[in-house]
């Protein structure tokens, strides 16, 4: 083990392997920055130029892109509300809030502290890809289902505000997911013969405009700066040290993105929500959370960040990419005339560990150009409205259309942006609606195969002891609010 960690240290801090990780983290953090667009487009679109690239090097720069898009996105989510990756939707919750408070350096620092988790993650992919690989395979479909099914559950009954608008709105977030070609019998539904209906509604115009056009309409009618006293408050440093007087939300978090980044097909943006809604479950002042509160960056940006490595696992192990980046390295590898799998860990040590020693490495680097860069970034909230708004609307929906080219998205983004503006002003929780549609088709497409595998057994997903956990864990959360109030009142009875 000490001889492949001094050989993946050797090889990743080469001066050319070095120079492309700068080169992929600073592509990361522009793109992350751009709503829209994101690590996983940016790694596409560069993925032509590895060609000519040794193995370890195109490795490191894609990998690096998606590190550092992930800094990138929390950058608008906390200065904006406008996220500029999905996986970084959650942290504008509260990180915003902070922004207008004046403390967009101190939202930074604990988004930068967080993102520590990335070494925890790497650490999991170096010493757990094999045992994990071979646990994840014990995830049939029942399981995916009742993992979806967990997800919705905790966002709706955890969701800012009413649990019935939560859950209502959930219901609706998986009715849009249901859109298009009926993957399992091939038949159209909702599609009211638009042929643009036919592949489902794309989940970055929605994105796009829930989150980023429905902050521009609040800015704009509202006026004045972003941080409302005009003026900043606070260090990005205390921010970055106070992350570690949450140890409990770190960790736990850290342990929710790690998890669902070695399923396949869950992704950093359902860890992203998930994570924060358990951190304001499991936290002593769960109302401050939608106000600013500490452990709502911390939660989502840990998940966020520990989700990406071990998303890799999979890959790497079984060659089943666990999420667009994982499945962009893939392709990647394939290309470079590498066939993923155990094998590749026995027959090119060298570009494994090295590709290992380069994560860790990277993910130094990009806290550090992150720190460098916050001071810069904090301004934006201190610019007046007028100025601001335009710019970032035309920047919104070219990132609605850059992503397929097709203008659709960006009345689709519109729309939507609209009608977040009402929902948000009537109280209902978007992040519900998100994750609805999210795991909306997980949810859909686990539960046929499940039955399809039972010959339409309906008792499959309460025989198989995981699944039947993972259910009864949805309903405790539940009825543990009821519970809670019962025996509040029964313990004030007594007394």
């Amino acid at each position: 083990m000490v001889d492949n960690l001094i050989l993946g240290f050797t090889a990743a801090l080469q001066l050319k392997q070095f120079m492309f990780m700068v080169l992929g983290t600073v592509i990361g953090l522009w793109v992350g920055v751009l709503p829209g667009l994101g690590g996983p487009v940016a790694m596409a679109i560069l993925i032509p130029f590895t060609f000519s690239m040794d193995p370890l090097s195109a490795l490191l720069m894609l990998a690096s892109i998606s590190v550092g898009a992930a800094f990138g996105g929390s950058v608008t989510s906390i200065l904006l509300n406008i996220p500029g990756e999905a996986s970084s939707a959650a942290t504008a919750y509260d990180g915003y809030p902070m922004a207008q408070r004046g403390k967009a350096k101190v939202a930074m620092g604990l988004s930068a502290g967080a993102s520590m988790a990335t070494l925890a993650g790497v650490l999991i992919l170096m010493f757990a890809s094999g045992p994990v690989a071979k646990a994840a395979l014990a995830f049939s479909p029942a399981e995916y289902f009742a993992l979806a099914i967990l997800g919705l559950t905790v966002v709706s009954v955890a969701a800012l505000g009413s649990t019935i608008k939560g859950l209502a709105m959930g219901a609706l977030g998986i009715a849009i997911s249901l859109i298009g070609i009926d993957s399992i019998l091939g038949s159209e539904r909702y599609t009211f013969g638009f042929v643009y209906l036919l592949d489902g509604i794309s989940f970055v115009p929605v994105m796009v405009g829930l989150f980023a056009i429905t902050e521009l309409t609040s800015m704009i009618l509202q006026g004045g700066t972003i941080a409302k006293s005009g003026r900043l408050e606070g260090s990005l440093w205390d921010g970055f040290w106070d992350t570690f007087r949450y140890p409990f939300t770190l960790v736990q978090s850290t342990a929710v993105g790690a998890f669902l980044g070695m399923i396949p097909g869950i992704g950093a943006t359902a860890a992203n929500f998930l994570a924060y809604s358990v951190a304001q479950r499991s936290s002593r002042h769960p109302e401050r959370f939608g106000k600013g509160a500490p452990e709502g960056v911390i939660a989502p940006e840990a998940s966020n960040n520990s989700c990406i490595p071990t998303s890799l696992i999979p890959a790497l192990t079984l060659g089943i990419p666990g999420g667009a980046t994982s499945a962009i390295l893939l392709v990647a590898v394939t290309l470079q005339g590498l066939r993923p799998g155990p094998m590749l860990f026995t027959s090119n040590p060298e570009l494994i560990w090295g590709f290992f020693m380069g994560l860790l490495v990277g993910a130094i680097m990009a806290t550090v150009l992150y720190l460098v860069m916050i001071p810069w970034f904090a301004l934006i909230t201190i610019v007046h409205v007028e100025l601001l708004a335009p710019m970032l609307l035309i920047i919104t929906l070219f990132g609605a259309y850059a992503n397929e080219r097709n203008m659709m998205d960006v009345f689709v983004a519109i729309f939507f942006g609209l009608f977040g503006y009402f929902l948000r002003r009537h109280g209902y929780p978007l992040i519900s609606l998100v994750i609805g549609l999210i795991l909306g088709r997980l949810a859909e497409g686990s539960f046929h195969q499940a039955l399809m595998i039972s010959d339409h057994d309906y008792s499959i997903f309460i025989l198989r002891p995981l699944s039947a956990a993972i259910f009864a864990l949805c309903l405790l959360l539940v009825l543990w609010p009821g519970v809670k109030k019962r025996l509040g009142r029964g313990g004030a009875e007594v007394t």
